[in-house]
């Protein structure tokens, strides 16, 4: 296959048409005929000797290898708009600009609550809009700008090495336990962890963690008797039961501020979990995000993150 023989006017009549899936709204989306968008998809139909579109009860279906096409050349794309264009001047005192951040329960419990409160000095107008992190990575929102930043931890996902990434914690864990629980040591055994339930925290929906690997690859396994998809509802949990809720420090310093449970430490050589932003190359450049990117990399590494709050238990 030669780019050379291949009119590049023709990748943007292929994004449109597996985007929109209909020859009619890809014409009027490029301001063409609709015969000449039909000639297009032809044409792209002879050069990669693939239907690329078929018609089903559904409408018009994208076949695999279109799906494969379409998300390089939206990239690409992309990358040539994002080169091409100028970026906007940005002024966080005046701009009335709308963030949003792909990410998990874990950020919005320890970032969100101070980067609000720092908005609301620096930034009055600016609004952020949270998008809940799922396995698969949201690489075409990336590219688009649908969404600024994904925020979470590597040990859950699977960073394609194109997209730029930047690590800005190395967050230990932590066990928490009800206040009048049995255990009174401040610091839990590898056999402590075995013979306690727990309660699993999956905002993924994922079954295992790098704590479960740690401890498979000694021959060892927790009980594992509940999962939850939400910090608050496993705290509720671990307040009423023998159980025990393991998870990042902050949260859990946030978590025993409101419920009556109390922190205990883990065996020291327990994996921690790692804290990454990530961004697409072709919004690598823009001021907007530089600035929000900085932001909230200096909450985060403060003692502003999450910080515990009084309860009469204590």
């Amino acid at each position: 296959m030669k780019l050379h023989q291949l009119d590049l006017n023709l990748l943007l009549a292929l994004d449109a048409l597996i985007s929109l899936r209909s020859v009619t709204r890809a014409a009027e989306k490029l301001f063409v005929s609709q015969p000449a968008m039909s000639h297009s998809l032809n044409r792209l139909r002879t050069f990669f000797d693939d239907p690329l579109l078929v018609r089903s009860p559904h409408g018009m279906l994208p076949t695999q290898k279109a799906l494969y096409l379409q998300q390089g050349v939206h990239q690409a794309l992309s990358l040539l708009q994002s080169h091409f264009s100028q970026p906007e001047a940005f002024d966080p005192a005046t701009s009335a600009r709308r963030f949003t951040l792909c990410t998990t329960d874990y950020v919005e419990c320890v970032l969100i609550p101070p980067l609000v409160k720092k908005l609301a000095e620096e930034a009055p107008n600016v609004h952020i809009d949270i998008t809940i992190l799922r396995e698969d990575i949201p690489e075409l929102a990336l590219a688009d700008g649908e969404i600024d930043f994904l925020l979470g931890f590597d040990e859950y996902m699977s960073i394609p090495s194109y997209l730029c990434r930047e690590t800005w914690l190395n967050e230990p864990l932590i066990g928490i336990l009800r206040h009048d629980h049995p255990i009174q040591n401040d610091r839990l055994t590898l056999s402590d962890l075995i013979a306690l339930p727990h309660v699993f925290h999956a905002p993924l929906g994922n079954l295992g963690s790098p704590m479960d690997d740690f401890l498979a690859e000694r021959g060892l396994q927790r009980q594992i008797s509940v999962h939850s998809q939400s910090y608050m509802a496993a705290a509720a949990i671990v307040s009423n039961t023998d159980h025990l809720f393991i998870l990042p420090k902050k949260v859990a310093a946030m978590m025993a501020g409101y419920w009556p449970l109390k922190m205990v430490a883990l065996p020291e050589e327990l994996p921690g979990y790692h804290l990454n932003c990530i961004w697409h190359p072709v919004q690598d450049r823009h001021p907007a995000l530089h600035w929000l990117r900085d932001l909230m990399r200096k909450l985060i590494e403060s003692d502003d993150a999450a910080l515990p709050r009084y309860s009469s238990h204590e």
